[in-house]
């Protein structure tokens, strides 16, 4: 019931903010944040590339501290399958999380801040109602939506963030086979298939990594990650505006 509650908000919010920025000759895919280009294309990268380092410490010292044992390898084509739906679910949650409801709490709120807070709590919340949640996976998930919502804020596009979320949710379930917000893996084996030794309070027992004190850490470390990727960014822009100024000086002087 409240799924579909959420979706009727979604596209209330997103309609208002599509009309919002109608009024200022923003194309729709654009006022959603789906604009794609060569640099959002970049953006995908980092972000999933983000997620997996991610991810990719939880197991790695959760193996070297003895917290899990690795039961079976499977083949590399393992990691392939079902792929899509490790597109479309993060693809379709930034889609209401982040587009629809942080964009349209954009434009409402005059402190981005504040925007962007709302939304992560929003979506951590929602995660309560998740099999084997606790307190530390709900918070661990609140940590989760504010990286998504720093990354949609900041570019106003929803492909870091999905970058983020799709390298954070194939890598955990698919690669790895950690429990993935408190479901564990479903259809085909992981490409790695491992039990969990615990404690949960470390390692998130049945919730999967998100749940424990190491999924926490790692969230920080996205934060942080995302932090050094925007300000890199930043810099670029910086250079272009300078470069492009040089440019017109230059054809002014020419004149």
């Amino acid at each position: 019931m409240w799924k579909t509650v959420l979706i009727i908000i979604a596209v209330l919010l997103g309609t208002y903010r599509v009309l919002a920025l109608r009024k200022h000759d923003v194309t729709v895919l654009a006022a959603l944040g789906f604009s794609l280009d060569r640099h959002q294309l970049v953006n995908i990268a980092v972000g999933a590339a983000i997620g997996t380092i991610a991810i990719s410490g939880i197991f790695l010292l959760e193996l070297w501290c003895k917290l899990l044992t690795v039961s079976h390898i499977g083949p590399v084509s393992a990691m392939i399958k079902d792929f899509s739906t490790f597109i479309m679910v993060p693809l379709m949650e930034e889609t209401v999380f982040r587009c629809a409801i942080l964009g349209a709490l954009l434009l409402v709120i005059k402190q981005r801040s504040v925007a962007i807070v709302i939304s992560a709590a929003v979506f951590g919340s929602l995660h309560a109602f998740n099999p084997n949640a606790t307190v530390l996976s709900v918070l661990s998930t609140t940590l989760g939506g504010l990286a998504y919502s720093v990354a949609f804020a900041s570019t106003e596009r929803i492909w870091l963030p999905f970058g983020l979320h799709f390298g954070w949710n194939y890598t955990q379930a698919r690669v790895f086979g950690f429990s993935i917000s408190g479901s564990p893996v479903h259809g085909p084996a992981p490409f790695i298939q491992q039990h969990d030794l615990g404690p949960a309070l470390v390692t998130g027992g049945a919730y999967g990594p998100e749940g424990g004190l190491l999924g926490l850490c790692a969230r920080i470390l996205v934060l942080a990650l995302i932090a050094v990727w925007l300000i890199v960014e930043e810099r670029r822009r910086r250079v272009i505006d300078f470069r492009d100024s040089k440019v017109c000086q230059g054809s002014h002087i020419s004149d």
